[in-house]
């Protein structure tokens, strides 16, 4: 197994991406800490770890407080001793879908702390143990949002693009204490909070009313250059190997998981 014996410090791990995310890691040997807002969200990830003779923690904290991430960090290295891995995942649209100039600062703010604030927060928590240990992988979750511009989705993109450079500005820095950087970039992934996205945001503002969730979704996936639906694994096994040794010389990049459509 490719990360027997490291343990893994996953944000937003109790659903979605996420879940996936944690899921690979585990079957590639590590240990894992999951951090979500309702420690609930977590229990059953927790449980399948431990079914494949894992450790596991679940803990319930908001990531875009300062105390809350440092009382998480403190727990998963007082629970295991050490961490090795940190992947940033919370994130998504968090205000309606909607033009430039129909926003107002409150919703590009909380945007802004969801996608890109957590992950700086999480970051400054645990980026001093790594470089303690002169060892680390990161992997920040973006999307393929944040490389193309979309209308009605200015916030969401702009914080996501935002994770693409943080990602690689930290390359650059942590890169003399052996701390390897890099972001994912999903494509659409049928979740159920995506689901309901399209149901409450998408569908009413781009004149496909009457559509289902899945049926908008699933015209997505047509156009797509490989025409296959992604799923939360696929994402997970991309993080996997970025947290390998396979990928000890990689840093610095925004590994697409989107079936060819930031092509399209």
């Amino acid at each position: 197994m490719k990360l027997e014996g490291k343990v893994a410090i996953v944000t937003g791990g109790g659903q979605g991406i996420g879940r996936g995310i944690v899921q690979c890691l585990a079957e590639e040997g590590a240990d894992v800490a999951i951090i979500t807002r309702h420690a609930e969200s977590a229990s059953k990830a927790v449980e399948e770890i431990r079914a494949l003779g894992r450790k596991a923690l679940g803990m319930a904290a908001d990531v875009t407080k300062s105390e809350d991430v440092t009382r998480a960090v403190k727990a998963t290295i007082d629970y295991f001793g050490k961490v090795d891995i940190l992947v940033n995942n919370v994130g998504g649209g968090s205000v309606p879908i909607a033009m430039f100039m129909d926003l107002k600062g409150p919703e590009w703010d909380q945007t802004f702390e969801l996608n890109l604030k957590s992950q700086v927060m999480m970051c400054r928590a645990v980026v001093p143990y790594f470089i303690k240990q002169k060892n680390g992988k990161i992997v920040n979750i973006s999307s393929v949002g944040g490389k193309r511009p979309m209308p009605r989705n200015a916030p969401y993109g702009s914080t996501k693009a935002g994770v693409i450079y943080f990602s690689r500005a930290l390359a650059v820095e942590l890169a003399e204490h052996n701390i390897n950087v890099n972001c994912v970039c999903p494509g659409g992934i049928f979740t159920p909070t995506y689901a309901k996205l399209i149901e409450e945001s998408i569908i009413p503002n781009v004149g496909t009313e009457g559509m289902t969730a899945r049926d908008f979704f699933a015209r997505g996936v047509s156009r797509m250059p490989l025409r296959r639906e992604l799923t939360p694994e696929d994402v997970g096994h991309a993080v996997v190997f970025l947290v390998s040794e396979d990928a000890r010389n990689i840093t610095g990049v925004s590994l697409d998981v989107d079936g060819g459509s930031a092509m399209a």
